[in-house]
């Protein structure tokens, strides 16, 4: 039996000062933390690190008063927007580098749980979507940056996005697209494209099994059975045989527009026409590229290995005009020259970035062939290469559009409606249910 260590009466005055001080350094801690976080006038309303736009303090109603909206909002905004908080993070980061906490291999954000994904041939019922004119942007960039950022697999210098799947948004995007289809047919034909995440391209089976999630080929399977009218385009598959070229980036979200080349001869074959080689278009390089998924972690080990960006330039026209968030509109190129710009910005080379409605003419067709594309930032690599194939490309992103695309596609008399998201992304309730507003 362990005899309990006795003190002397001077140690145990040295213990309880010890202690007592710990006690008035943390309460110091916490009241310093609360006096910064009541300093409103050094609330950023942006950040820098994650490349968005932060939440904007809650406008007080009745309705959002009594039914708690109001308080879930400012406790958005009171964390959202704390003092410093690029800073803050950083600090973190470098904190963690500092002590050796980066390792070859580990897992940011927490594992969630997933809705078993059901049978292909088991329908829904529809859900009826109601109609929005103009999504809160600031909302959905708060949105996607959450579903990028909250569960990722790290391993050596790259990160990797597991897959959860959900069933409600299922159900709510796919009704919407198949509803567009159907209102459509006969007029315009609808493709589906869903983009699968690098994690399920790239990492082996045994090591998605062991990392848990849901499995994407199967989750897109699911959603393209629940939209018949819609023309559906292979991506797992295509871009599984090619996984060991250069398909996404390590430290970026994104796929590469190698990747997009691939899913764009699918869409050509689907569509019956020819497409491009890729050795026929003029090609850029721009590096070295630090994306979100280092902007989140400030990995050393993705700094010493950065990314590149390769731009293909259509052949009929590099021009396009942008209408950016307050209406004005503007000349650009469809690929730009970033090289001189941030090494984070690389990315946005590609149709402006992200902008609410994008047109682009070609003046080597004159046969009156249209399309339009919603996506959000993964299809703007994908664009260029539908450039070459008709008369005008129209490009929609649903997070900023004042657009309804079902009108929009009418009075416009658009030959293709092509509605592509990442599988992550449209995961998102909210996401999902702005995308089907818009398309109803």
């Amino acid at each position: 039996m362990l005899k309990k260590k006795k003190y002397t009466r001077k140690q145990r005055h040295t213990i309880l000062w010890f202690q007592s001080l710990s006690v008035r350094i943390f309460a110091g801690i916490m009241v310093l933390g609360a006096l910064v976080g009541l300093l409103f006038f050094a609330r950023p309303t942006t950040s820098n690190a994650e490349k968005r736009t932060l939440t904007e303090f809650p406008k007080l109603t009745a309705q959002s008063f009594w039914s708690g909206d109001f308080f879930h909002d400012l406790a958005l905004w009171y964390s959202d927007t704390y003092p410093m908080r690029d800073t803050l993070i950083a600090a973190d980061r470098k904190l963690e580098n500092l002590y050796g906490l980066e390792t070859s291999s580990r897992m940011v954000g927490n594992q969630q749980k997933s809705d078993e994904i059901p049978e292909e041939t088991q329908k829904v019922e529809e859900k009826e979507v109601e109609k929005v004119s103009a999504p809160d942007s600031h909302a959905m960039e708060a949105e996607i940056q959450s579903q990028i950022q909250k569960n990722l697999y790290v391993k050596d210098d790259a990160a990797y996005e597991l897959y959860y799947y959900k069933q409600e948004p299922a159900e709510i995007y796919t009704t919407a697209v198949n509803h567009i289809a159907e209102e459509l047919k006969g007029k315009t034909d609808v493709y589906s494209i869903l983009i699968p995440n690098n994690s399920g391209v790239l990492l082996s089976e045994e090591e998605l099994s062991a990392l848990g999630g849901s499995d994407q080929g199967q989750a897109i399977d699911y959603y393209y059975s629940l939209e018949p009218n819609a023309k559906t385009i292979d991506t797992m598959d295509i871009l599984r045989e090619h996984n060991d070229e250069y398909l996404y980036f390590r430290t970026d979200h994104h796929w590469t527009q190698n990747a997009a080349y691939y899913v764009y001869t699918n869409f050509c074959e689907e569509k019956g026409i020819e497409p491009n080689q890729l050795s026929d278009f003029e090609k850029k390089t721009f590096e070295p590229f630090l994306g979100t998924f280092y902007d989140a972690l400030q990995s050393e080990a993705m700094a010493a290995n950065p990314d590149k960006v390769e731009a293909y330039i259509p052949m009929a026209t590099n021009e396009l005009t942008f209408w950016d968030k307050e209406g004005k509109e503007n000349k650009w190129e469809i690929v730009t020259d970033v090289s001189t710009w941030n090494k984070n910005s690389l990315y946005s080379c590609f149709i402006s970035g992200d902008e609410p409605l994008v047109e682009i003419n070609n003046p080597k067709l004159d046969d009156g062939s249209s399309c339009a594309v919603l996506k959000e930032s993964y299809g703007n690599c994908f664009v260029p290469f539908l450039v070459d194939h008709y008369q005008t490309v129209y490009v929609i992103d649903f997070r900023y559009t004042q657009n309804n695309v079902l009108d929009f596609v009418k009075e416009h008399q658009i030959k293709d409606l092509i509605v592509m998201n990442n599988i992550t992304l449209i995961g998102s309730k909210k996401v999902s249910a702005t995308i089907a507003g818009l398309l109803t």
